[in-house]
């Protein structure tokens, strides 16, 4: 396959993108993040994003899921996810939504979800569906994502910094036990883990972490464009995925329309990678996690 493979691009249901505020009063994280006057949230029908990704040379999109808070929407967002996949099977993949307190109905969901060629479950966010990452329910998920060898895609925020909305304060020990409690999934941690990577200096991390995996889903509005070459300094760059959060805006001071281009040319300008690194980080670190996938 031609082109980068983005690892976390999310895809709403037609009915979420024309009835904005009755989602938002339905779900309060999704009411923060996604309110009509947020002038950073934008939406995209799958043409559009195919459109806005050949423009900047991508491949292949991954659509994560959304940390709804009822599970019937969830599985709502999932039946678009699939239909998405049906009509564009070799421009899509997708992770499964899911909220873990619904118990036996969210792994029923993730089975589900992997019939029909799902390649995660994710992006999942314990502070946005409140659950801490020692709850049995999650551990229950993990458990079905090993036996189907699903990617884990985590939603993950950093500890210091400014407070803006969809900011999760989950413990970052929190994911450290999680991650040794199940060594043999494979754990995308968005939003570059939080700063997680600076802790795989510690021998014991970097040997519990060795199928974790970091993107870079909104780092222009959080980092310095060199994140890539530092992180990859850190943890190697065979551990790092190009991640946009597309349709986010990312750059709200000279960006009006949701677009790829900004950002890879962003990375491609001022990352600080060299070829090899450039060229498993946008695309071939995360073919090689997606042909290993699930069903695939």
């Amino acid at each position: 396959m031609s082109g980068f493979v983005d690892m976390h691009v999310h895809m709403f249901p037609v009915d979420v993108i024309k009835n904005q505020e009755k989602y938002c009063r339905l779900d309060s994280c999704f009411g923060l993040l996604a309110n009509p006057a947020d002038t950073l949230q934008r939406y995209a029908t799958a043409e559009e994003a195919i459109e806005a990704a050949d423009e900047a040379g991508i491949g292949k999109l991954v659509m994560q899921g959304w940390y709804w808070l009822d599970q019937k929407i969830c599985q709502y967002h999932n039946d678009y996810m699939i239909e998405i996949l049906t009509k564009y099977p070799h421009r899509f993949e997708a992770f499964a939504s899911i909220n873990p307190k619904a118990g036996d109905r969210a792994l029923w969901e993730i089975e589900r979800c992997d019939r029909h060629g799902f390649i995660g479950v994710g992006e999942m966010g314990p502070g946005g569906q409140g659950y801490e990452l020692n709850d049995p329910d999650l551990k229950q998920v993990m458990k079905a994502a090993e036996n189907l060898k699903l990617l884990v895609g985590m939603h993950v925020g950093e500890p210091v910094g400014r407070i803006y909305p969809g900011r999760d304060f989950t413990r970052l020990m929190g994911f450290y036990n999680l991650v040794k409690k199940f060594p043999d999934l494979k754990f995308i941690f968005a939003h570059w883990g939080g700063g997680l990577p600076f802790y795989e200096l510690k021998p014991e991390v970097k040997s519990a972490f060795k199928n974790v995996y970091y993107e870079s889903a909104a780092s222009p509005l959080l980092y310095e464009a060199r994140v890539f070459s530092e992180v990859t300094r850190l943890v190697g760059a065979e551990k790092v995925l190009y991640g946009s959060d597309f349709p986010l805006i990312l750059y709200p001071k000279k960006q009006r329309d949701a677009n790829f281009t900004m950002f890879v040319e962003d990375i491609k300008t001022n990352a600080r990678l060299g070829e090899e690194e450039f060229r498993l980080i946008m695309r071939d670190n995360a073919l090689k996690l997606i042909r290993t996938a699930g069903k695939k």
